[in-house]
């Protein structure tokens, strides 16, 4: 996500309070919390006039991390039901183990998906209603979409303009070192 506690907006995060159960009067703290913030800039020595912004989540306040949890829940569960159902099952590890359809990472996701142009938009419809519901917006220069070694290059390339993503991950270099190295051995990183 871009700017992930910057963008959050403030009525979404209610809506996501109350929609999980929690207390009116607990909700409303916390939207007073967050919404009483103001800001001074300094400029040539000078301080400006206080401001007072519309959205976003103060970062370094002990409550944001947690506040930005129950607003990623609102993009967890239109991943999970989204059209009456989900966007795909994902991957499992083996045959008795439960899907998995996306990981979340403070504000980086990994979703897994079937290498189909209907799945990938739609995603795409997803990460649209999520932006405009939340505030947050997908990152398309820093995303990065992994392909299996047996997907054919033309449907590399038509999922790739779906998703308006062109980067293909483990496909370079991170810190000098290969981000897909295969069969881990002793001797993987000798070169180190």
């Amino acid at each position: 996500m871009m700017k992930a506690y910057d963008r959050v907006e403030w009525h979404f995060l209610e809506a996501i309070l109350t929609k999980l159960g929690f207390n009116m009067v607990f909700v409303r703290l916390i939207m007073k919390c967050v919404s009483s913030v103001r800001f001074s800039v300094r400029v040539n020595g000078e301080l400006l006039p206080f401001f007072t912004p519309s959205r976003g989540l103060r970062q370094g306040d002990p409550a944001s991390p947690f506040l930005f949890l129950l607003c990623a829940e609102g993009f967890s569960s239109l991943l999970k039901f989204y059209n009456n159902g989900h966007i795909d099952r994902g991957i499992r590890v083996s045959y008795r183990s439960p899907w998995v359809s996306h990981l979340l990472f403070v504000d980086d996701s990994l979703i897994f998906i079937t290498a189909t142009t209907q799945s990938a938009e739609r995603l795409n419809d997803i990460l649209r209603i999520y932006g405009e519901a939340s505030g947050q917006c997908v990152n398309r220069t820093k995303s990065a979409i992994y392909f299996s070694s047996n997907m054919p290059a033309q449907l590399k390339q038509q999922l790739k303009s779906v998703l308006n993503i062109d980067v293909e991950a483990f496909s370079e270099r991170y810190l000098g070192l290969p981000t897909a190295v295969g069969r881990i051995t002793s001797g993987t990183f000798d070169h180190i």
